[in-house]
């Protein structure tokens, strides 16, 4: 692990694997790098070199209180990464947040990429479809500032909220589990306002057809935040791009369906 420092922003990263091809993995809104730890353990057992940060005001890295950014900020931050690790070319994978920062790294340095793996996200703009009303106040809700409990019940409800059918119900423990994980180190209040505004004003349809690189998109049809027809246009918009249905699947992919997602990583960025 280390902090690369980035003109004036400190990047946490983590790295498994000591050579193979690079991984970058770009998590999303809110979330620390080392919920990648499970998918970088498997890229690195499979002869990758996996390397996993926090972005911008999660974590360990830089807060900007204050201040905004935009997702191309938060591309800068992670193409800056690669410099100091002495990259030249890497695969890209992101979800959510971090699908879009990748969208916006794949787009604006072409030469850096060379697999691109889209999770659970969209391109933003009016082109977009959005979630339900009562989704987006229950992501609001998680930008609270009372005390842990709270904060416990507020995440607790979102997930149940953003997950597909019954999983919660069927999977009570990893529920559990991923809450507890969540609040460990959890951004502050503004700093999740911050993502959350620059989500706001990020698209990228009109770029879209620039991206050269092998695509994959992955995508659970019942997910309620970002909703499936986003993976299903992004499949169509960049150029070659599959689209890998996950059924019965929300938000959280990796979680809800590890083993499907797991094997389509590794089998499209080998």
């Amino acid at each position: 692990m280390g902090i690369a420092r980035i003109g004036d922003v400190d990047i946490h990263y983590d790295t498994f694997g000591e050579a193979g091809p690079a991984v970058l993995l770009v998590m999303g809104l809110g979330s620390r790098g080392d919920n990648w730890t499970a998918i970088s353990r498997a890229l690195a057992g499979r002869g990758f070199r996996a390397i996993q940060f926090d972005n911008r005001d999660v974590g360990r890295s830089s807060r900007f209180p204050g201040g905004s950014y935009e997702i191309a900020d938060m591309a800068k931050d992670a193409v800056g990464l690669l410099d100091h690790l002495g990259i030249g070319e890497a695969r890209l994978v992101g979800i959510s947040m971090g699908g879009m920062i990748a969208q916006e790294l794949a787009v604006r340095f072409p030469e850096r990429f060379s697999r691109l793996v889209l999770l659970a996200t969209w391109a933003g703009g009016d082109l977009a479809k959005k979630a339900e009303g009562a989704i987006l106040s229950e992501l609001a809700s998680l930008a609270g500032g009372d005390d842990r409990a709270a904060a416990e019940a507020r995440l607790a409800a979102f997930y149940r909220a953003i997950t597909g059918p019954a999983f919660v119900q069927k999977n009570p423990e990893i529920l559990d589990m991923a809450i507890a994980f969540a609040l460990e180190g959890a951004p502050e209040v503004d700093g999740l306002l911050r993502q959350i505004q620059a989500i706001s004003r990020f698209s990228i349809w009109d770029r879209l057809g620039d991206v050269r690189v092998p695509t994959l998109v992955v995508h659970g049809d019942a997910d309620p935040l970002i909703p499936y027809e986003n993976g299903e246009l992004l499949a169509r918009r960049i150029p070659g791009a599959r689209l890998r249905t996950l059924r019965g699947v929300g938000h959280l992919v990796p979680l809800e369906a590890p083993l499907e997602t797991y094997g389509a990583l590794l089998d499209f960025l080998s």
